[in-house]
């Protein structure tokens, strides 16, 4: 694992638009990914270092670390190239030199960079994660003169990296690599006390991105040189040639991807080169447009991704060459039907200058639409060649959906929508010897399950690693049949080899202030709320479900309103004061959320603010009964005219602190203060299982952690 970080930093965001880059295109673009069952999880496009673009298919989320595979070799390129800028190491010194350890071969670190050992495919399956077994043994054909796709090579690389500083491959890129591009803390996997090198590394789309955007601009960021100009410029070029490359394949009379030379750790494309790693996890640097697209997936159809991002580019080709105001839906169609580049350029080119703005409408309303991998379902089969353990495998029906005992992970519980689970792994006898089978392993499992009741009868369960690119499928027939299996296996093990630890779930942020709601954020008062209004609700003859289903986050007369739209407004307003006489009165049962004490107490000395629908009366004896400190900034019912959903309170409560709306965070639990904190242009920290549509979401307040930011503001990590 990776030293202490410097805390990250956001990039600038703007419109598509003001990039260069057409909103149609895109959304062709994702609609195009799904639609040809490409499984894609999350997708980040910049231009000259600015996100234009971001997006994840639920359950996958862009706040959310996951394995890239081999994109991972980049890294480990990189910290070559820091060692030979240094003076460290030279590109031809002797690996056996350097590891201390026979060479009689002459494999250097160059060879080691482009997969030019000279060994076979045959021999490399053999060596596993083991430099000695390279180096020692007498490879197929001269080194330099043969190219073979060699992870062993890559670990090779990371053992040198640590025998020369005596630091892990990612504590040595940390002040050097990963700070400078405000990458937080990552986690790679590490075997015999050093990281793999040639996988393992559990990174962000943005990751990608930031990564890729440095590469594009000859290893500067953010106007800083990061890494040696002169080492990008070597690392880019096409040192093996890889035209005999058994890779994924390519459609006859289309250019294979594969096909088009490896440089240091990264393959040459079409278009620019990439970070590439199995299944479809993507850093794409394109220096000629100024673009950098980090993608990540799960098919083993990655020709097909890289076709999708072929045609795209060239579409924003095409608009750059366009006059201002040009009908893009020539292009987008090209794309969305899967036409090559030159057909999709072409499109947009010839395009009339009058521009479409129906194609442009429903451009930026598909952008905006949540994107989900569940309704790609059918196009997301058990592969049925794929190895899976499924002895002990059992499915049974609840009450509100279903259990699944998974072997090597434990009993999870499904449901008609996305839930979030983290699972402790169980310690193996080997990690804890003498320990009983209920010891735990520091290691995690982060999922998320799904299922549904076909109208056959057939059971159809989804259980995603939403820190890799896997997910394993489990159908019961209507005769109770079972199947299960991976829809894409994992390369290196089955679920045990997925288990990470906290770091990877842990998300790390900034603000300038935090912006509190109370109840059910803060304070637990459900138990007082929901029995006052479901009396409320019999009272005046209406569901109580219906009631429940609203008055979360939002002042009780205008619950009232909506309830009762033909009811004068003065007797809500009446009503909800004696409702609110009752609250106060009732704080029976009412306690602190898990963590909120301690969030309150590390926030103080930084800017903060409470925003509740609760009267200052309520709120005060709320926060009293739970031993909570108010925080010095609290806007309440009685400071607005509009209860959440209006963003009214949190818009007040940054003019309070004096901070621009958008650098403030808000934290809330219900879906009326999360669209709420959305529409004030603020990011939002949900609280709960029920906190749908946030930014990020935690399950209480005991998984947010606060302290003063290096340069001002407040350095936020979740436990996400």
């Amino acid at each position: 694992m990776s030293g202490s970080p410097a805390f990250p930093f956001p990039l600038p965001r703007r419109s598509p638009e003001e990039l260069g880059i057409p909103t149609a295109a895109l959304a062709a673009l994702t609609d195009r990914l799904q639609a040809e069952g490409l499984d894609p999880h999350a997708l980040v496009i910049a231009r000259g270092g600015e996100i234009a673009f971001e997006t994840a298919w639920a359950p996958y989320r862009l706040d959310r670390a996951a394995l890239v595979y081999s994109a991972s070799k980049t890294f480990t390129s990189l910290a070559i190239g820091f060692l030979a800028d240094e003076a460290r190491l030279s590109l031809d010194d002797s690996a056996g030199a350097l590891l201390d350890l026979p060479n009689p071969y002459g494999i250097t670190v160059r060879h080691l960079l482009t997969m030019n050992t000279g060994h076979s495919a045959a021999q490399i399956e053999r060596f596993g994660e083991d430099p000695s077994a390279l180096l020692s043994t007498a490879p197929e054909h001269t080194p330099g003169s043969f190219f073979a796709y060699n992870t062993p090579a890559s670990h090779t690389l990371s053992a040198i990296v640590t025998a020369v500083t005596g630091e892990l491959l990612t504590a040595y890129l940390r002040p050097r690599l990963l700070d400078p591009l405000g990458i937080g803390d990552r986690w790679m996997s590490a075997s015999d006390g050093v990281e793999q090198g040639g996988f393992g590394f559990h990174l962000t789309a943005e990751d990608l991105v930031r990564t890729a955007t440095m590469l594009g601009d000859d290893g500067r960021f953010a106007g800083v040189q990061v890494a040696p100009e002169w080492y990008v410029d070597e690392l880019s070029r096409p040192w093996s040639s890889t035209a005999d490359f058994d890779g994924p394949p390519a459609p006859e009379g289309e250019i294979n991807d594969w096909a088009l030379g490896y440089g240091y750790q990264v393959w040459r494309g079409r278009q620019g080169f990439r970070l590439d790693g199995a299944a479809g996890q993507f850093g794409l640097v394109l220096p000629e447009q100024g673009l950098a697209i980090g993608y990540q997936g799960a098919t083993l159809e990655t020709q097909a991704i890289l076709r999708a991002f072929a045609d795209f580019v060239a579409a924003v080709a095409a608009a750059g060459a366009a006059a201002e105001g040009v009908d893009v839906s020539g292009v987008v169609g090209a794309v969305a039907d899967g036409a090559d580049a030159s057909e999709a350029a072409d499109a947009l080119a010839s395009a009339s200058a009058a521009g479409d703005a129906r194609a442009a409408s429903a451009a930026h309303a598909a952008l905006s639409t949540p994107h989900d991998s569940w309704d790609a379902r059918a196009q997301l089969p058990i592969m049925a060649e794929a190895p899976f353990d499924a002895a002990g495998l059992t499915l049974t029906d609840t009450a509100d959906g279903w259990t699944v005992a998974l072997p090597g992970v434990g009993d999870l519980t499904v449901g008609p929508e996305w839930r979030d689970l983290k699972v402790q792994k169980q310690a193996e006898p080997a990690q804890a010897p003498g320990s009983g089978p209920d010891t735990l392993d520091p290691a995690c499992f982060s999922l998320a399950t799904r299922g549904e009741q076909q109208p056959d009868g057939t059971v159809l369960i989804h259980i995603v690693s939403t820190t890799s690119p896997h997910r394993t499928v489990v159908r019961r027939d209507p005769d109770g049949t079972l199947h299960s299996g991976w829809h894409i296996p994992p390369l290196h093990g089955g679920w045990p080899v997925l288990a990470v630890p906290p770091v990877v779930t842990r998300v790390q942020t900034r603000a300038a202030a935090l912006l509190l709601d109370m109840d059910g954020t803060l304070v637990d008062s459900t138990a007082v709320v929901e029995r006052l209004w479901t009396e409320w609700a019999l009272a005046h003859a209406i569901d109580p479900a219906r009631v429940l289903a609203i008055i979360h986050g939002r002042q009780g007369q205008e619950s009232m309103a909506m309830l009762l739209p033909d009811r004068p407004h003065e007797i809500n307003l009446a009503e909800n004061r004696d409702l609110l006489a009752l609250e106060t009165a009732q704080t029976e049962g009412v306690v602190a959320i898990a963590g909120a004490a301690q969030l309150l107490r590390d926030l103080v000395g930084l800017p903060h603010a409470l925003v509740t629908s609760a009267t200052l009366g309520l709120a005060q004896a709320r926060m009293d009964v739970s031993g909570l400190a108010m925080p010095p900034v609290v806007v309440t019912a009685e400071d607005v005219t509009r209860s959440k959903p209006d963003p009214e309170g949190f818009l007040a409560a940054a003019r309070a602190l004096g901070i621009e709306p958008g650098a403030c965070i808000v934290v809330e639990d219900s879906v009326n203060g999360i669209h709420a904190g959305l529409a004030a242009g603020m990011r939002v920290i949900g609280v709960g299982a029920h906190a749908v549509g946030a930014t990020w979401r935690v399950m209480d307040a005991s998984g947010i952690h606060v302290a003063p930011a290096p340069g001002g503001g407040i350095a936020v990590t979740l436990d996400a």
